[in-house]
Order: C-alpha cells, then sequence, then structure tokens
C-alpha cells in the first residue's frame, strides 16, 4: 500500500480562512465607532468645561464688584459724613454726670 497525495491547489491558499478577515474588519469597524463616541463624548465636556469657566469668570468678576461696594460703604470718609447727617458730631468737650 503506498499513499499517494495528490498536489491540490486550493490547500495554499486556504492559510488564511475568510472568518479572521471578517473578524478584523468587525473589531475595526467597532473600534472606529468606539473612538468616535470618545472624542464626541470628550468635546462634550470639553464644551461643558468652557461655559463652567465663563461662568466662573463672571462671577468673580460680580464678586470683585460687591467687594468694591463694601469697601466704599465701609470706608471712615463714608462713615463720618453719614453719621454727620444723622447728627453724630465729634466731641469737643467731655461732660461728667455727677
Amino acid at each position: 500500500m503506498t499513499i499517494i497525495k495528490k498536489f491540490d491547489p486550493d490547500e495554499r491558499q486556504k492559510k488564511f480562512p475568510k472568518k479572521y478577515f471578517l473578524l478584523a474588519v468587525v473589531s475595526l469597524f467597532i473600534l472606529t465607532m468606539v473612538e468616535i463616541w470618545v472624542a464626541n463624548t470628550v468635546a462634550g465636556f470639553g464644551e461643558n468645561f468652557a461655559e463652567i469657566s465663563s461662568l466662573k469668570q463672571s462671577l468673580s468678576l460680580e464678586n470683585q464688584i460687591l467687594e468694591n461696594e463694601i469697601a466704599k460703604y465701609a470706608s471712615l470718609n463714608s462713615v463720618a459724613s453719614q453719621s454727620a447727617k444723622l447728627g453724630f458730631s465729634k466731641i469737643t468737650s467731655i461732660q461728667y454726670i455727677r
């Protein structure tokens, strides 16, 4: 008994089956979709961060304006002029009650 093997050219072409090629294409498609989703999410976070940053800046500016207003109304000249309008004056002589 001798075994004779025929030369079959189809065997050489089957080294890379179609299922591996299909698997590679599907995985590339999924990775592309994930990359697009991540880029979109990061862009959304960037817009939110920019909005929050601008709100922080406007609140800081408003806080500075209010601090300046408080300082203006609490200054000694302002307090002295308001007290003079209300009838308080500087003491000229001290009087004691006996």
